[in-house]
């Protein structure tokens, strides 16, 4: 556009100069007119031709392409203007259907879609799509939101039924995990309590979360619950899945008497993101009775109730021991032998697990008459993980004991 207005400017400019130099007189500064010169015969020959074209020509036809020129820019610039208007509704319209697209994949009530538009304080789904798909860019504008002199008592709930009703949930992988806000009732925590240099580690579960707290199961002392006012803050450490280990420090408010006696806590977004942790490899030399199946048969097992399909009973020891998996050695294998990616059950006495324990089978190594078979542990969720962890500590500490 601003190359057109240049045109027509510089135009405008030539055909002004035009004129102008058409106006200057050009006669002699001195006349030098006589009596005699109003005879007929002089005044003849002083008539200018009549070929001659006035200046009022040279006007309306400079009026009238100048007229032209600027109805040919004037059509070129509302033509471009309504190209771009297109182009500008074409984005708009697809914004829109995004963010559309989006709130209704996750289900998000018409309630929470207003209340989005509340705290963004617009409707652009330009500006509304980016604090829909990530979790940092909805923190920071919830964190602006909450200096403003628009929060109310009630909007605090609202924020958190909004963060649960987008999945910026702590469940949700493919948000980025920032605030603790985002963890879920039953969640599993792996906590410590750091008293006069001594380090209490135990694994609670979180029992309610609101906009402002947090409460969790405390722990047990003499089969009663611990009293957990005497401490200021609470060490916290947790796994998700195969993205990271996470850890942060919660502050400790209070404690119920009643009910519950749940521990209150302060949330917190200093969260620490850690590489997957694996515990030291201890040595064991734990008798162990294995019950060997196959990758196939185990998953069969696991997707159908069709019973114990093909299983052989060893027996065998477990030389060493990590969270991530073990050791075993096994004096004699199965006429079938042991392959790579066979599952190995067994039961861990004294770990406070429920059910089975399922490691693959990475490696056999056969030597002097014994068999070396290295296994990894699967299908280890997170509580699993962190009583494994534990019953690796007390092991840790006996052996430093002893």
């Amino acid at each position: 556009m601003r190359k057109i207005f240049q045109k027509a400017g510089l135009f405008l400019g030539v055909n002004i100069g035009w004129l102008v130099l058409c106006g200057i007189d050009r006669g002699p500064k001195q006349s030098n007119f006589v009596l005699k010169d109003l005879q007929a015969k002089n005044m003849l020959q002083t008539m200018p031709p009549l070929s001659e074209i006035p200046l009022s020509f040279y006007l309306l036809f400079s009026a009238f392409v100048t007229s032209i020129v600027g109805v040919i820019l004037l059509v070129r610039y509302l033509h471009k203007k309504k190209i771009e208007d297109g182009l500008e509704q074409i984005e708009e319209d697809r914004a829109q259907l995004s963010v559309d697209s989006q709130f209704e994949a996750r289900q998000v009530e018409i309630e929470d879609r207003d209340f989005l538009k509340k705290i963004c304080n617009t409707k652009d789904p330009a500006i509304l799509l980016p604090v829909i798909m990530s979790a940092k860019a909805f923190e920071k504008t919830v964190e602006d939101y909450k200096k403003s002199i628009k929060l109310s008592k009630s909007d605090l709930e609202n924020i958190f039924l909004l963060r649960k009703s987008l999945q910026f949930t702590f469940k949700n992988t493919e948000a980025e995990f920032i605030r603790t806000q985002m963890l879920e009732p039953g969640t599993h925590l792996e906590c410590a309590i750091r008293h006069k240099g001594k380090n209490v580690a135990f694994t609670t579960s979180i029992l309610d979360s609101t906009e402002e707290s947090l409460l969790i199961k405390p722990p047990r002392v003499n089969k009663r619950p611990a009293n957990m006012k005497q401490f200021s803050e609470l060490f916290c450490k947790i796994r998700r899945g195969k993205d990271a280990d996470y850890e942060f420090k919660l502050k400790i408010i209070g404690q119920l008497a009643r009910d519950l006696n749940a521990v209150v806590l302060s949330h917190t977004s200093k969260i620490k993101k850690l590489q997957i942790r694996i515990s030291e490899r201890l040595p064991m030399n734990l008798e162990m009775d294995f019950l060997l199946v196959t990758a196939e048969n185990h998953e069969m097992m696991q997707d159908f109730d069709v019973g114990n399909l093909n299983q052989h009973a060893l027996s065998g020891i477990i030389k060493d021991m990590s969270a991530g998996g073990i050791k075993a050695q096994i004096d004699e294998l199965p006429s079938q032998g042991i392959n790579k990616g066979d599952v190995f059950l067994f039961h861990l006495p004294y770990a406070s697990l429920r059910g089975n324990l399922a490691a693959t089978v990475l490696n056999v190594v056969s030597r002097g008459g014994r068999n070396e078979i290295h296994f990894a542990f699967r299908d280890i969720d997170m509580l699993t993980h962190m009583k494994l962890n534990q019953y690796l500590h007390r092991i840790k500490l006996n052996m430093e004991a002893a």
